[in-house]
């Protein structure tokens, strides 16, 4: 694998990344923590993917326009539980003095600072509390991060961390960790949640570009739990340089850094998945054969997002017709009368045709918590990986009643 990874790592692993959380009332728990600020003193290089909705939250506009412009990066204050998201001018305002606190309570330039939120869509943020949570996390922060993974977090049950070191070709090593917030409102269409990565490795912003972009398709934009879109997806990559080992887009070390951002990111998607709301089951879903690997991925997308296979799934019923009828849907080039789907190594279709053989064998697989699906389309050499969960009765209770 040429890495290996941090136990109990994070994005505060990284050397020269340092992280303080606290609780500031935007959440009902006492004991939540609610915002975070992640902090590399000595600056960062930083790249970042973000929602293609066109209901952006006032922190996306903010980071969009602050990556483009490549400023150096020192800072990013997340908080959770409410979105500022569909805010108008008020939220712009209050986004824009998030920064301003920031940069005052840490002696940095408002510039420096990026923001995120995650919560209620359409309520404004109390001011107050921000700046009160501001003051309490940048005093206590430290290279264990605290409770940072905790305090992004809305309706998730578990925390998303993961840190490796990548060595090189020169035996010396780089590192690369990240947190991550994500368990609804996740469609594969950009980041599809919160993620924050940090590495020690220097590089330039067209080479963290590259990066980010090619790691985001295959992990974040390879996931979805519900179809569902958010305004507020972003995920940022920051390097530091604090190694001194410099990442060329021609370089020697490219290809392993790439590959180590590459696992972190899907390491973290998968969490994202295995947490979903309401989730019982963990689904893989492979499609080979396709014309190319872009309609390999719109079919595994579509199957991903059927909600009738994934309540079948859910019931622990081989309802295989349900797969079927996704992929035809799915407006891909290939021959129904052809296709083969697996449960495992077990054949369950054959040319587009249910089989009774080991009917028992692969029934008795849908009570695993982890179940991989693969299909076959026969009609070229495209092929795609994606991530998904089931659909049960906790996910309709938890979304019934986010609001109270």
């Amino acid at each position: 694998m040429g890495f290996e990874i941090i136990k109990d790592g994070s994005i505060t692993s990284v050397p020269g990344f340092l992280a303080g959380s606290s609780h500031c009332g935007l959440k009902n728990s006492e004991k939540k923590p609610d915002i975070c600020i992640i902090y590399t003193p000595g600056g960062s290089i930083c790249s970042g993917v973000f929602t293609t909705n066109s209901f952006q939250a006032a922190s996306v506009i903010v980071d969009r326009d602050n990556i483009e412009k490549k400023n150096v990066i020192k800072a990013v204050t997340v908080n959770s539980g409410i979105a500022n998201a569909c805010t108008g001018k008020k939220g712009m305002e209050n986004a824009v003095k998030t920064q301003k606190i920031t940069g005052s309570v840490l002696g940095i330039k408002k510039e420096e600072v990026l923001i995120a939120s995650t919560g209620v869509i359409g309520k404004q943020l109390p001011m107050d509390k921000i700046e009160k949570g501001i003051k309490d996390s940048s005093s206590i922060m430290s290279p264990d991060g605290g409770s940072a993974a905790a305090a992004i977090l809305t309706t998730d049950l578990a925390e998303k961390k993961i840190a490796v070191n990548i060595t090189l070709d020169n035996d010396k090593k780089i590192t690369v960790g990240g947190i991550a917030k994500g368990s609804g409102m996740i469609e594969p269409n950009m980041a599809t949640m919160l993620a924050f990565l940090g590495t020690d490795a220097r590089a330039e912003k067209e080479v963290l570009d590259k990066v980010i972009k090619k790691a985001n398709r295959e992990s974040f934009n390879s996931i979805t739990v519900d179809g569902c879109q958010s305004t507020n997806d972003t995920v940022l990559l920051m390097a530091n340089g604090e190694s001194g080992i410099e990442i060329k887009k021609d370089g020697r070390h490219y290809k392993k850094f790439l590959d180590g951002v590459s696992f972190v990111m899907r390491e973290l998607a998968k969490m994202i998945v295995m947490d979903g709301e309401g989730a019982t089951k963990f689904i893989q879903i492979e499609v080979k054969g396709a014309k190319d690997d872009a309609q390999a991925k719109k079919a595994a997308l579509k199957i991903a997002n059927s909600n009738l296979f994934k309540t079948a799934v859910f019931g622990q019923d081989l309802n295989w017709g349900r797969i079927n009828a996704a992929l035809g849907s799915a407006d891909c080039n290939f021959n129904p009368d052809e296709v083969d789907i697996y449960i495992g190594d077990i054949k369950i279709v054959e040319n587009g045709t249910g089989l009774d053989a080991k009917k028992g064998e692969a029934e008795d697989l849908l009570k695993n918590e982890s179940i991989c699906f693969a299909i076959h389309l026969k009609n070229g050499k495209g092929c795609s990986t994606v991530w998904t969960s089931d659909l049960s009765f906790d996910y309709i209770k938890i979304n019934a009643l986010y609001h109270n």
